[in-house]
C-alpha cells in the first residue's frame, strides 16, 4: 500500500510509519521540519533498507505545502491507497482559555483543525480522481463533548473531527473513496507528558501505552478497511476497565507520584 502520514517524525506517526514499513508498504513521513524529516527519512531507510521510505516537509496550516506533499505522494507512488493526518499540537501550554495567548491559541487551531480540513481537500482531490482511497483523521480528548479545562482549543478542534467525518462520508458516498476516525487513547508522547502531574500520574499509569504497540493495533486495522465511516479505537471501554481492574500491575509505569516521567 501506498501511506502518506502527517506528522509523523515522532510519537504515534513514526512508530506508525515503521509499522506500515515492517509490513512492506511504502510510506511517506513528514512535519514541518525538513531537518527533522530528512533525519527520521534517513534512520528509518537504515532501519528498513528493504522498505520504500520518503521525507517531505509539511506545515499542515499552509495550503500550499498541503498541495505540495499531495503532489509529491502521486509522483512518488502514482495512486495514493492511504492518507492519514495525525499532526497535531496542544500548543506546548496547558492553562485556562483567559491565560492563553492568541498565538499560541492559533497554532492549535491551524494545526489541528485548519491542518485537517485542509490535508483533506488536498487527499480527496488525489483519490476522487483515482476512485479509491481512505482517510484518516485522529480524534483526541474532547472529541466525545466532555469538558477540558486547560485545553479548550485543543479540545475544540478535536470535537470538530466528529462532525468532519459525518460530512465527508455523506460528500463522498458512492465515489470509492473512504473516510474513516482513528482513536489512539493515551499514547506516551510528547503531548501527554507534558501534560502530566502530580493529580493525574496514577490514572495516566493505568491508561497510558507506548506507541509501538498502539501502532501495531491501528495499523492493522487501517490496512483491512473496507468502505467508509470506520471507527477504530484503541483505548474501548472494555480495555479500560480491565486497564483498573489490574490497576496494581501499572503503578508508576510511567510516571511518579510528582507526575514525573520515569526514565
Amino acid at each position: 500500500m501506498n501511506v502518506i502520514i502527517t506528522g509523523s517524525t515522532k510519537g504515534i506517526g513514526r512508530a506508525m510509519a515503521k509499522e506500515f514499513l515492517r509490513c512492506g508498504d511504502r510510506v511517506i513521513i513528514s512535519s514541518r521540519s525538513a531537518e527533522r524529516v530528512a533525519a527520521v527519512a534517513e534512520e528509518l531507510k537504515k532501519e528498513f533498507p528493504a522498505g520504500a521510505v520518503w521525507g517531505a516537509a509539511c506545515d499542515v496550516s499552509r495550503p500550499a505545502d498541503v498541495d505540495a506533499l499531495a503532489r509529491f505522494g502521486k509522483e512518488k507512488f502514482g495512486t495514493l491507497d492511504i492518507w492519514i493526518n495525525n499532526a497535531g499540537t496542544d500548543g506546548h501550554q496547558k492553562r485556562p482559555l483567559a491565560e492563553c495567548t492568541p498565538e499560541m491559541l492559533k497554532l492549535v487551531i491551524d494545526t489541528n483543525l485548519l491542518g485537517t480540513v485542509l490535508c483533506c481537500r488536498a487527499a480527496l482531490a488525489v483519490m476522487l480522481a483515482q476512485g479509491l482511497g481512505h482517510i484518516f483523521n485522529f480524534d483526541g480528548y474532547g472529541a466525545s463533548g466532555i469538558p477540558t479545562p486547560k485545553l479548550a482549543a485543543y479540545g475544540a478542534t478535536k470535537r470538530a473531527i466528529p462532525q468532519l467525518m459525518a460530512t465527508l462520508v455523506k460528500e463522498t458516498k458512492g465515489t470509492g473513496v473512504g473516510i474513516h476516525t482513528i482513536s489512539p487513547g493515551m499514547v506516551l508522547t510528547d503531548l501527554l507528558i507534558e501534560g502530566a502531574t502530580p493529580e493525574t500520574a496514577k490514572v495516566l499509569n493505568i491508561l497510558t501505552e507506548l506507541p509501538e504497540p498502539v501502532a501495531q493495533f491501528l495499523v492493522s486495522r487501517v490496512r483491512a478497511v473496507k468502505g467508509t465511516g470506520t471507527y477504530i479505537q484503541y483505548l474501548t471501554k472494555a480495555n479500560v476497565l480491565w486497564r483498573f481492574v489490574t490497576a496494581w500491575k501499572r503503578k508508576s509505569r510511567f510516571f511518579n507520584e510528582q507526575g514525573r516521567l520515569i526514565a
